[in-house]
């Protein structure tokens, strides 16, 4: 929709701007050569019938059609999403039995959208109708005006000719401007759009005069934040890192833990309290160097529609075979990446859909130890596997701990096994177990 409404401005500056300019410069020439060549009587006949045709008559049509086009826009983008919804889940629709549901509502909409296009047209081929009926009114006047002049002995017969065939053929350009109502509903619609959308702005910007970091430890201290500035999600939290642990934090679904998470790597602005790498809050730590020092593996890994190695390539753009091949291995995914048929090289499809949700999540993880950064937040990161893969996943993390701090969430007690200490948060609140 962004690229429609874009194109549909774009169309405006190009094609809406120069035709009012043409009308303006071909109805002053046309009337100043009738009324210097012929008659200033026809000159002002023509001169009225292009206020009218140019001007009263968009401003007469345009309410209704603005109003139209606004709602037609409307429909459109409503229409296109639930659209697009549809497709994206159209497994989870086939595996519930939803499918003829959905289809009907698709068929509403279409018809609900149908019915728009409908008024729409409606209201521009009326605004079209009395344009014609105009210029028409406009050729029928501007000749009896010439008859009359040439039957009273005031105009040459020649010259009464010359200047209504001018008139005549000059009324193209004005008509073009006074087409411009119906073209340009859909423009206000998205030029609308597209300035709410300009008018946006994230909750938290990037961080580029502050400080860069060498990550070794992480201290929290008394954070507290909430997303409507009412319910706290996280209340008075303290916790620490310490480079060469694996920091557990469990609880709950819903109780604040992947928000701690996204705290700590600034997605959002948190509230009250510090979240401090190497004694510098995060707030002040510039965000390229945050992101290359953090990383995090979410519960569910988005896959762009490319092979698996350009995928892992997200985390590391020039890694090599053997770096990508030992990554996968720590994530017990190589194996499997191993049988398929063109191996890395294999595509993952749109939205990964040909790899299931564990296979997905171990490629998530394989890119964070691609990655190399000194912090590694893992979020749920064995929800999607089995529990032998798990213990192949624990036990390279463990062997990873050396080298970097791991914090592991889960709502699993059993994951917790490996961590050196143990946060566990319940309605926001964390205490070390």
């Amino acid at each position: 929709m962004i690229t429609a409404d874009t194109e549909t401005l774009e169309v405006f500056y190009a094609h809406t701007i120069s035709p009012i300019f043409i009308a303006i410069i071909v109805s002053i020439s046309v009337s100043l050569f009738v009324g210097l060549f012929a008659s200033w009587r026809i000159a002002l006949v023509a001169v009225a019938f292009y206020l009218l045709i140019g001007i009263v008559v968009p401003v007469i049509t345009s309410g209704k059609l603005k109003e139209s086009g606004v709602k037609y826009r409307k429909e459109f983008a409503s229409f296109n999403a639930y659209f697009l919804d549809s497709i994206k889940g159209v497994r989870d629709i086939v595996i519930n039995n939803a499918g003829e549901q959905r289809k009907a509502e698709v068929n509403r909409r279409s018809s609900v959208l149908l019915a728009q296009t409908k008024k729409m047209k409606h209201e521009s081929a009326k605004a079209s109708s009395l344009t014609e009926l105009m210029v028409s009114t406009a050729i029928i006047v501007t000749l009896a005006v010439g008859v009359v002049l040439v039957a009273t002995g005031n105009l040459a017969a020649y010259k009464m000719i010359v200047a209504v065939v001018a008139v005549f053929g000059s009324f193209g350009p004005v008509i073009a401007v006074s087409a411009l109502p119906s073209n340009l509903t859909n423009t206000f619609a998205s030029g609308d759009r597209v300035l709410d959308l300009l008018a946006e702005r994230p909750a938290v910007t990037e961080v580029t005069n502050g400080k860069n970091i060498e990550y070794e430890n992480l201290e929290v201290k008394d954070l507290c934040f909430s997303y409507d500035k009412n319910a706290e999600v996280l209340k008075n939290v303290r916790m620490n890192a310490e480079k060469g642990e694996i920091v557990g934090i469990v609880g709950e679904s819903g109780c604040g833990k992947s928000t701690l998470l996204k705290l700590m790597l600034r997605f959002w602005e948190k509230g009250k309290g510090e979240i401090a790498y190497n004694g510098v809050d995060v707030d002040k730590i510039n965000t390229s160097n945050l992101l290359d020092n953090v990383t995090m593996v979410s519960q569910s890994t988005y896959l762009f529609d490319d092979t698996i190695e350009e995928n892992l390539r997200i985390a590391k753009a020039d890694a090599t075979e053997e770096e990508m091949e030992e990554a996968c291995k720590l994530a017990s995914v190589h194996d499997f990446i191993t049988t398929l048929p063109d191996g890395y090289k294999t595509k993952v499809g749109v939205m990964g859909d040909n790899l299931s949700a564990g296979e997905k999540q171990r490629i998530g993880l394989a890119r964070a130890f691609l990655k190399g950064s000194q912090l590694i937040l893992l979020d749920e990161p064995t929800s999607n596997v089995d529990s032998i893969n798990e213990g192949i996943i624990l036990k390279a993390l463990k062997e990873q701990k050396n080298k970097k701090s791991i914090i592991l969430v889960s709502h699993r007690e059993s994951t917790m096994a490996i961590a050196d200490r143990v946060y566990r948060i319940d309605k926001g609140i964390i205490t070390e177990v």
